[in-house]
Parts: C-alpha cells; structure tokens; sequence
C-alpha cells in the first residue's frame, strides 16, 4: 500500500517536475530605427510589431518608436523566422523579415523606411489626430499634410499656423520677428525665394508635405539669411499617376492651379501650374510732413489715390532618375512671373507755418508698370556608399537668373508757384518716362559628404562656390518744355554693375543620444567683391572691388526632458550682404519729394544670436515656448532726412535735392537688440475640433549713434485658430490675428487686426472633388494703416487707406491614382541664403 501511494505521488508531481526543468527560453532585444522615406529623418509614435513567421495576424510584441525614430522590444530567443511590421497614422512600410538563430542577446534589424499610403489617407476618413509639430536638434518641423485645413488653403495661409512664423494680414512674413530670413523650396532656392508673398498666396497648400522652420542654421548652410530659414518641402513622388486640378473665384480677383505627378519604374515627374489675379479697389495714401527749420514751408500735405492690378504665374517641375540603388540624379526647373500695374495720381501743397499761404502746389500722375521674371535649374548627382547606405556624396549645380522692367510715365499739371525760385527747374517738375532693367544671375557648385560614425553620430563636410552678377540699368527721359519729346537725361540716369565671387566651406558634426544629442559646426566664407559704374552721373572714378573673410561657428544642444518633452540650446553667427536693391546707387527723384538712393559702399551684417527652446509634443496636446536673444552691430538701416532751405547736393554734386524733401538711404548704423518670446499651443479638444494660438512679445532696441537716433519698445502679434469638422463632413476654420505697432529706427506703424472664416466639403468617390468657401475680413471694408517716420529736423505722418475684404469660392479635382513608391530624393541640395530681403 505505501509502495502504491508514493507511485501515485509520483505520478502526480511528475508534471509539476518536468515543467520546473523546462526553463524560460532568454529574450533577445531587437533593435532598430524607423525614418521617413522621403527625408530620412527618424519617425515618432510609429507602431512596431513583431509577428512568429509570416503570420501577420497576431503580434508576440509591440512598442512605439522614441523621438529619433529608434525603438526596442523584446522578444523569446527562439530559433526561427519572424516579420516585423511599422505603421502609423496614413503611413505604413513594407514588412521586414529577420530570423534568429536562437540563443541571441541583441538583434539589430535593417532600417524602416516609412512612406505615406495615399490609398488608405483617400479611402478612410482619420478621426484620431496626431501631433503637426516636431522637434529637432536643428529645426522644427509642422505636418502639411495632417492640416484638414490644407484642402482649402494657400500655403501662406498655412504658414500662420507655424511656430515662429508671422504673417500679416497683406501677406508679409516674418521669422522669429523678422524679415532678414531665407525661404528654400525642397533645401534650395527657387522662385519663392525672391518673391515668396506672391507665390505663397499663389499655390495651394495641399502641394507641401511640411514646413521646416530652422532658427539657427548649422554650418551646412550658407552663412547669410539672420533671422533663421524656412524650407517648404513639396508633397513626395508615389507610383502610378495623379494630377489636381483646382481653381477660385474671390471678389477680389480669381486664380487657378494644376498639379501633376507621375512615377514610372525609376523615373519620376511631378510639375506644378498657378495662376493668380488681383485687382484691388482704389485706395488712398495721404502724407503730412512737418519741416522744422522752415517756417515758409513748413508743411507739405500729399493726398493721393492708387489703383493696383497684379497678375502672377508659377511654374515648377522636378524630376528624378534612379540610375541604380545607389545612384540618383534629379532636375528641377521652376519660374515665376509677375506683372503689376500701379497707376495712381494726386496733388503735392507745400504750406507756411500758419498754413495761410501754400509755397508752391502741383498735380501729379503717374502709371508705373512693373514686370518680374525669375527662373531657377538645379541638377544634382547623389551617390550612396554601397557599404553603408547612410555616407553619401552630393554634387550640386545650380543657375539662378531674375531679371526685372520697370517703366513708367509720369506728368505734371496745375503748378503754381509763390517762391522767388523756379520750382519747375529746382524739383525737376517735368514731364517724364523711366526705363529701368535689373538683372541678376547666379552659377552655384556645391559638393556635400555626409557619414555616420557609429549608431549615433554623423559627420558632415562641404565646399561651395557662388559667382552672382548684379546688373542695373536706370534711364530717365524728360520733356522739358512740355513739348512731348522726351530726351533722355543722362544726370538724372545710372548704368551699374556688381560682381560677388563667394567661396565657403564646412564641417559639421551630430551626436543624437536618447537623453542629450548634439550639433557643433564651423563655416568658412570668402568673398571678394567689386563694383563698375558704366554710365550716368556717377562715373568710373567710383569703381570699388575688395575682399573680406569671415569664420562662423554654431552650436546645438537637445535634451529629452521625458517622452514627450524637448529643450534645445542654440549659439549661432550669422551675416546678410546687401542686395542690389541696397546697394544700387541711383539716384531716384522721380518723385522730387521722396528722394531714394541706394548705398554702394554697404558692408554685410554680421549677428549673434542665444535661444532656448522647450517642446512638448502630444496627440492631444502641440506646445512650444521659446526665448531668444539677438545682437547687431552694424546693421542696414533706412535712413532718411529733410533737405534744409537752400537745397542738398549729393555724389560730389552730381545730384540735387530741393529744400523740403525727404532723402533716405541706407547705412550700416544699426545697433540693435532683441529679446523675444515666442509661443506656439495646438490643443486638440476634441477628436474633430482643435485650437491653435501663434504667437510672439518682443522688445527691440535699435540705436544710430551717429545721428543720435534712437527707438525702442515692445512689439506683439497673436494669432488664433479654430478649426474642427461639423456633421455632413463640412470642415471649418475660423482665425482671428492681430499686430501691436511696429518699431523701426526713426519710426513706428500703427497695430492692426484681421479675421477670416472658411467651410469645405470633399464629394464624390474617394472625396475627389473639393468645395470651399471663405471670407476676409467680412464685417469691414477700409483698413486704416498709419506709419510715422521722425528725424531730427522732421516727422512724417503717412496714412494709408486700403480694402482687404474678401469673399470668395474654391473648388478643386483629383484625377488618378498613387500607390505607395520609395522614390528617392537627394539628401542635399543647393540653397544660397545668402541675401539681406528686400524691404516689404
């Protein structure tokens, strides 16, 4: 009996045995990274899922990629084969296959490309929303394409969504509070470059992929451009054919767009058509000038009126090769052309103290035609190592050319005279014609190398050569007499040339850790410079060429404050050489009391800036704070005064200015300082509705010693968005924004608001056919804007009145299919940011 109890026992406890000796099988860490196939940056929040063999209906582990794209997840080390698969939102990557040997601590998988699938994104309406913002060392990135507003919207209207980025109300965009700034299209210069108000409202924004903001650019980047850059990144090339077609009708004017992408194999072809008009109603543009050191004229009181008519076209086509998995050469061709037609007419009194009594007065019409065309080719050969697909060699060329007309008639009547002096003779009071061509061309080479060295680091060189020539041509024609035979004057003309040779060189290094990553750089610029006056007033004994070197150094530093939560650290140097709008030196008096000349002897400004970044970046929740410090020395500023009784010579009496009207010009005087902080909060308060708040406060010091000029004070803009979808799929979007005044050196404008409201509805299968509505500033007509200019021995009061009001219908068409392709584009590209922008 007892020998039958223990067998029983025994049987029993067997199992409990057997299970005990089989022990658990070691896990194997499998590694990796996920990046965007198109940009090759690592991918957020992405889902990792690992399946047993090819059966990808249940997943044995899941995790959610870190910041950088990387993730970790463990797996029993189990000899066999298994698949991986990476999705998120819209996007989704081919599966992986990998097998173990069993008994591995560590696997590390190839990398994930990840690309957008346009089959899901047009088949499935996305109710879950993910972050628009991400946070980098080296820049900061908003989605496009996970904007519900982009179906409707041009990208500037999208750009006021982006942090750091304002743009007012007559499209004028400024950067972390400034204009000095570049904008690139896909890293390189293009017709938005020069002109990016007016491509900007021109091109609808469901072309972009994201907008890259980057404060502080590394030393890859040319050393010009103070304020930071803005890259737009156009939508990505997929397999298969699809073309958008779209136009608006608003009461302002009208404009249509096309789109169209095709990829076939290892050719790729996308090219992109808009058309925009503008007639705008007449405004009114009153000045008052107060002249302190004259008492028989004393005020000069202009009233006019102007009618504007502007009209521009774009075009741009990209196309791509794939020679073999490690050989891409790519083509682009983009061009631009406006045309404005900006007559206006008026009456010009120049009064005495008490205003009793008008020194002289005089009519004034004017009909000047302004006709803008630029174009831009790029090519670029990219070759990718065969041992690691990560080192890759760029070289670049690009030919930039933007030449411009200018001409315009101008006519005087109704003179009266109550001066001892003949006004006519002294103000130039004839009737005239203005010719003017401006043209500029740049040959750019450019050679990139970048590396990994490890997992986590990557090094990064270049050297580029830019040869830019400047041309300006001013002729003026008079009609002295007024006898109708205009004869050109050439006092009163200029004939000018610029040439710039620019050499730069770099290196550049990234640590990117989990916790801490960082981005040191260095840059090299020489530059050599010289300047031929070929006929005119100012003659070859003025011709000037020199040379000048400088060394940039930049530094960046990331930390990763929690899953969710990023500080950036930013150093950086940087210049901006004066364009030939600066620097050209002819004497503008076609206007004989607003007296304009450029500044030949201008030097490049050189800055410093100190910024500090944090990011909090959710599905639920956008938020991005930064706090900025920026020195200048040397600064190009506008400078103007009134001419004293008796006159004013200038160019060693070549020219002339009567007593009353204001000269301006510019200089290197500027010493300026700017503390900011910007905002930037997108909350999602619900799965269809959002709010976005844009912002900036800033107090700016700019002083000019010399002329014991000084002006300060704080400075703010705001912008709020709401957006969401309504039942029956009608999506919304209603924005209100609003500017405080705007300081410059001798002077401020007034503060200014606006408001919009827009409704789009998708129809038909797959949503092809769009409708959307919207309006401008509907509850007022006029806007009143005010700007003060004040020197030592005047002030200046302009008043300017406009419509901005805006009612208008869109509609737009997708024909075609893309399916999901892994279309290359090269990693680097050409972008001269080299020039200080025109003032708006």
């Amino acid at each position: 009996m007892k020998q039958f109890f223990a067998t029983l026992i025994l049987i029993i406890l067997l199992p409990f045995g057997f299970a005990e000796a089989q022990t658990t099988p070691p896990a194997c860490k499998i590694t990796g990274i996920v990046v965007s196939g198109e940009s090759g940056e690592g991918e957020e929040f992405v889902t990792v899922s690992i399946m047993a063999g090819s059966d990808i209906g249940k997943a044995i582990a899941k995790c959610i990629t870190g910041k950088d794209g990387s993730f970790s997840v463990s797996i029993p080390a189990v000899k066999g084969s298994y698949t991986l698969m990476a999705s998120y939102l819209g996007k989704k990557a081919d599966p992986l296959t990998f097998s173990l040997e069993g008994g591995e601590s560590e696997k590390k998988v190839d990398t994930i490309e990840l690309f957008d699938d346009v089959k899901t994104l047009s088949g499935v309406n996305i109710v879950a929303q993910k972050p628009l913002v991400k946070m980098d060392v080296d820049k900061l990135s908003y989605d496009v394409t996970a904007d519900p507003d982009a179906r409707i919207s041009n990208i500037s209207e999208i750009l006021r969504k982006v942090p750091l980025v304002d743009v007012d109300a007559d499209g004028n965009i400024k950067m972390s509070g400034t204009t000095k700034f570049l904008i690139l299209q896909n890293g390189r210069r293009s017709s938005v470059t020069r002109n990016p108000r007016e491509v900007l409202r021109s091109l609808p924004a469901h072309l972009v992929k994201n907008i890259e903001v980057i404060t502080t650019p590394g030393a890859k980047y040319d050393a010009e451009g103070i304020g930071g850059i803005i890259n737009i990144v156009m939508q990505p090339k997929y397999e298969g054919h699809l073309t958008t077609i779209g136009a608006a009708l608003n009461t302002l004017g009208y404009n249509a767009h096309a789109y169209s992408t095709t990829k076939i194999g290892r050719f790729a072809l996308d090219g992109s058509l808009s058309y925009n008009r503008i007639t705008n109603p007449t405004g009114e543009d009153n000045t008052l000038r107060e002249n302190y050191g004259s008492e028989q004229q004393k005020w000069l009181n202009s009233t006019n009126a102007q009618k504007l008519k502007d009209r521009t076209e774009f075009a741009n086509i990209n196309a791509s090769y794939e020679i073999d998995t490690l050989r891409l050469v790519t083509l682009s061709l983009s061009g631009m052309a406006v045309q404005r037609h900006m007559p206006s007419w008026g009456t010009t009194e120049m009064l005495n103290a008490d205003r009793s009594m008008a020194a002289y007065s005089y009519t004034r019409n004017s009909t000047p035609k302004n006709s803008v065309v630029n174009g831009t080719l790029g090519l670029d050969y990219q070759r990718t190592s065969r041992r690691n697909k990560q080192r890759v060699h760029t070289l670049s060329y690009q030919l930039y050319t933007s030449p411009s007309h200018d001409r315009a008639t101008t006519l005087y009547s109704d003179l009266v005279n109550n001066t001892p002096q003949d006004i006519t003779e002294e103000m130039r009071l004839y009737d005239n014609r203005t010719n003017s061509h401006n043209r500029n061309t740049e040959h750019t080479l450019q050679y990139d190398f970048t590396t990994p060295v490890g997992s986590r680091q990557t090094f990064e060189a270049g050297m580029k050569y830019i040869l830019r020539n400047n041309e300006s041509t001013n002729d003026v024609f008079d009609a002295k007499a007024m006898t109708g035979n205009y004869v050109l004057n050439a006092s009163r003309s200029s004939h000018y040339k610029n040439r710039n040779d620019i050499f730069g060189a770099y290196l550049s290094y990234v640590f990117r850790g989990k916790v801490f990553s960082v981005m040191p750089g260095l840059r090299y610029e020489y530059t050599y410079q010289s300047i031929e006056y070929l006929a005119g007033a100012i003659g070859s004994e003025a011709n000037y060429d020199g040379h000048y070197a400088n060394l940039v150094p930049s530094l960046k530093l990331s930390f990763t404050l929690g899953k969710t939560e990023t500080l950036r650290l930013e150093y950086g140097m940087r210049l901006s050489r004066p364009s030939i709008y600066y620097l050209n030196p002819y004497f503008n008096d076609i206007n004989p009391q607003n007296i304009s000349q450029g500044n030949s002897n201008l030097e490049a400004e050189r800055s410093q800036s100190l910024t500090a970044t944090f990011g909090k970046f959710t599905r639920k929740l956008n938020l991005n704070l930064s706090l900025s410090y920026t020195f200048l020395n040397d600064g190009i500023e506008r400078v103007s005064h009134t001419v004293g009784s008796g006159g004013e010579y200038f160019d060693d009496r070549k020219h002339f200015a009567s007593p009353g009207a204001m000269y301006s010009t510019f200089q290197n005087i500027g010493h300026t300082q700017r503390t900011a902080f910007n905002y930037y909060l997108r909350w999602n308060i619900l799965p269809k509705l959002s709010c976005t708040l844009n912002g900036s406060v800033a107090y700016l010091d700019i002083e000019d010693p010399a002329h014991r000029l000084r002006n300060n004070g704080w400075m703010a803009s705001e912008y709020l968005n709401l957006s969401g979808r309504l039942p029956a799929d009608i999506s919304f979007s209603a924005r209100i924004g609003a500017n405080t005044r705007n300081i410059t050196l001798q002077g401020s404008s007034n503060s200014f608001w606006s408001h919009s409201f827009s409704l789009s509805r998708g129809f038909l299968k797959e949503k092809r056919l769009t409708i959307g509505i919207g309006t401008t500033d509907p509850f007022r007509k006029w806007v009143r804007r005010d700007i003060v200019t004040e020197g030592t021995n005047f002030r200046n009061v302009n008043h300017q009145r406009y419509s901005r009001q805006v009612f208008g219908i869109s509609v737009s068409y997708r024909l075609g299919n893309l399916g999901l392709s892994k279309t290359r584009r090269v990693t680097r590209g050409i972008n001269n940011d080299d020039l200080k922008r025109e003032e708006q």
